[in-house]
């Protein structure tokens, strides 16, 4: 047992089951390539499981469907089938997986909107009522009585059908604004009948859940209700639940059979942040600290605990008694693991970037991509990646993230690797990205680290490659990693000396001042980038940038609305400044994560200091601002003229193939990877880098 994380690292009985430490795995089906058409598990799946497992989570919980599947009604979710004894099998297949390595495998059956009574139907929303609380989402159909009770046997059938199966538990999906959920939340519920109107009758039909799976599998095997205390929703039927009333439903839940209470936080619907990077660690503690006051069974809280240090505090403050979570063993499956053996600066720490969630839930592709952990999707079908037949010596040029995941997977191929980076330190442009995402700074810290511990990685600063140090080196293979190059815009004015753009930022930080007009500015750029070089840290930068009136001035023309523009946006508003974001396509956030989307062009709309200028096309910058031109919606177009001390360029960056291809023509093998190849985010950057070292 670790001896910084004593109570993470400890042992807790839930139910019949002990959990070999207080670290959960929440459920998400990891989509396509992870399931096939008749609904098993491949492979890929497997191994999915068993790496969590080996590394050391406590209790793994996996979705499965709970209602047959077929191939004229194939369903909207790629899940393992857990409907029927034929699916014992497969579904022991899935235990075993896990059982190996000393894990313990829970079932969540599905059942959140989309549900279907028989087998030769098609799977709609269903609910209590017909009441939708986003029209992206229904339109709902009122379940009647017949509906009810075949819910019912379908939940209990799937339980039995698990436990037959070897799993360890069940748990009753009752939150997020699943039907349960639907159910229990005056929001959403305006029966007459026994299951609406009261607490006690919109509870019934989960209480009835409870039971009914407790008399199926019996007293020792652990039934989990995952459901959302606080549901930040509301509808012209009333509001959602809040804590107050959420501590009248546990005794309900307990007096059913529950054995843990599994608590998630608000719905799909919630129109506040959940799970986004703007939430920090540890915030939804409060909630699980309020149901303990009630509860007399374990109380998991979940939502944005990805730091250990964070999880440790909730346990030892009494706000919960295990941790739940996904992302954290996404990031880093061995999460628990160094944990347990007090290794938490080996970690990989979430970025809270939510790509997992926004390609698996928001655009439904498969588990494939992390900005920390590239083996996801086809690169699970084995489980190493095994040595080369033929040690080389590969030079990577950059040490971004594609670069520096390019090293390492070469390094386990037994190559013998050299990185050449041309600033002062490591990071590529997670550098100047972790100084508007303070997050990012956990990838800074995990690199440098395990380069720490990895001295057979040789790293050279200060030296940009060439084609010249190519011939020179003579390496069997190179890895191009430079990044991309900025997008520039044409217009009069871009070389003025109020404009900045993501290259100086960069440029800045690697020690090397851009050049500018102006005595004064030369003299500021040269003594930033001076300091920088010498004493730069993402904390300080982001301080600097904020309070210093050079360079974004008190008020900032963003040229851009994509990512990097509202990064900055953010940045910029949150210091005070008057910020005005010009996109030339039809939305503010384009390009923003579906899951944080909403949230970034609310605050923007919702903030005095911030002016948004969709389907703004600029023409020309001038010494106090920029001018353009807006398209409205019926084609019609007006002048815009924005008044602004600093104009920002920030339109992303384009391929830089000029290097990549210098190399190739020298006759080595050559891979460009990350934005040099293809602009992307960090996980793409990851994977394209961890490829790359595979293949050598």
């Amino acid at each position: 047992m670790g001896t910084q994380f004593p109570l993470l690292s400890s042992p807790i009985r839930v139910g019949g089951l002990t959990l070999r430490n207080k670290l959960m795995t929440t459920s998400m089906s990891p989509g396509a390539g992870y399931v096939d058409a008749g609904s098993r598990p491949t492979q890929r799946f497997l191994n999915y499981l068993a790496v969590r497992s080996a590394g050391q989570t406590g209790l793994i919980l996996q979705t499965v469907c709970p209602y047959e599947r077929t191939a004229e009604h194939p369903g909207n979710h790629r899940l393992p089938g857990a409907w029927d004894d034929s699916c014992v099998p497969h579904l022991r297949q899935m235990a075993d997986a896990v059982h190996q390595h000393g894990g313990l495998l829970a079932a969540q059956p599905y059942f959140v909107h989309d549900w279907k009574s028989r087998t030769d139907e098609d799977e709609h929303a269903w609910g209590p009522s017909d009441i939708s609380i986003l029209p992206m989402m229904g339109p709902f159909r009122a379940m009647t009585l017949e509906h009810i009770a075949i819910f019912k046997q379908q939940f209990v059938s799937c339980a039995r059908v698990v436990k037959a199966a070897g799993w360890d538990a069940v748990e009753v999906m009752a939150g997020v604004g699943g039907i349960l959920s639907r159910f229990l939340s005056p929001a959403t519920n305006d029966r007459t009948d026994q299951y609406g109107g009261s607490l006690e009758n919109r509870v019934r039909l989960t209480v009835e859940v409870i039971r009914e799976i407790r008399a199926e599998v019996g007293p020792d095997f652990p039934i989990l209700v995952r459901w959302s205390p606080v549901e930040y929703v509301s509808s012209p039927a009333g509001e959602g639940h809040t804590i107050e009333d959420a501590l009248r439903v546990v005794p309900y839940l307990e007096e059913a059979g529950l054995d843990l209470h599994d608590l998630a936080v608000g719905w799909h619907e919630s129109s506040v942040p959940l799970t986004t990077k703007r939430v920090p660690d540890g915030h939804w503690s409060w909630i699980s600290e309020r149901i303990k006051t009630v509860a007399t069974k374990p109380v998991v809280t979940a939502y944005r605990e990805t730091d250990p240090v964070v999880m440790e505090k909730i346990l030892r403050e009494g706000k919960a008694d295990l941790i739940g979570g996904l992302r954290y063993s996404i990031a880093d499956p061995d999460f628990a693991r160094k944990v347990m053996e007090d290794r938490p600066e080996d970690i990989a720490m979430c970025l809270c970037c939510n790509r997992c969630i926004d390609d698996v839930v928001g655009r439904g592709l498969p588990l494939e991509k992390c900005g920390l952990n590239a083996r996801l999707g086809p690169e699970l079908d084995t489980l190493t990646i095994g040595k080369a037949p033929r040690r080389k010596s590969v030079m990577v040029a950059g040490s971004g993230p594609a670069g520096l995941s390019a090293a390492f997977a070469a390094h386990e191929r037994g190559h013998d690797v050299t990185i050449y980076e041309a600033g002062p330190r490591t990071g590529g442009c997670t550098k100047m990205s972790a100084i508007f995402s303070p997050l990012h700074e956990r990838l800074l810290t995990y690199y440098r680290t395990r380069l720490r511990k990895t001295p057979e990685i040789r790293v050279v600063l200060n030296t940009p490659v060439t084609a010249d140090l190519v011939r020179r080196e003579r390496p069997d293979a190179v890895v191009v990693a430079i990044g991309g190059e900025p997008r520039g815009i044409d217009v009069p004015g871009v070389d003025g000396a109020n404009v900045v753009t993501s290259h100086d930022f960069l440029q800045m930080l690697n020690g090397t001042p851009p050049r500018k007009p102006g005595l004064v500015n030369t003299v500021l750029w040269a003594a930033a980038a001076r300091f920088l070089k010498l004493y730069y840290t993402p904390g300080f930068a982001r301080w600097a940038t904020s309070v210093s009136p050079w360079p974004l001035r008190r008020s900032v023309a963003i040229i851009g609305g994509g990512l990097p523009g509202c990064e900055l946006g953010e940045l910029a508003m949150h210091s005070g400044r008057r910020t005005s974001i010009l996109e030339e396509g039809r939305k503010i956030g384009y390009d923003v994560g579906g899951s944080d989307r909403f949230h970034v062009t609310s605050d923007f709309k919702k903030a005095p200091n911030v002016t948004t200028y969709p389907s703004t096309r600029v023409t020309e910058i001038t010494p106090d601002g920029v001018r353009g031109v807006q398209t409205a919606p019926d084609g019609s177009q007006a002048p815009v003229r924005v008044t602004a001390k600093t104009v920002a360029v920030t339109l992303g960056f384009v391929p830089n193939p000029g290097l990549a291809r210098e190399i190739e023509a020298l006759g080595v093998e050559v891979h460009a990877v990350g934005d040099c190849a293809e602009p992307g985010r960090i996980a793409d950057a990851t994977k394209a880098g961890y490829r790359a070292g595979v293949a050598l």
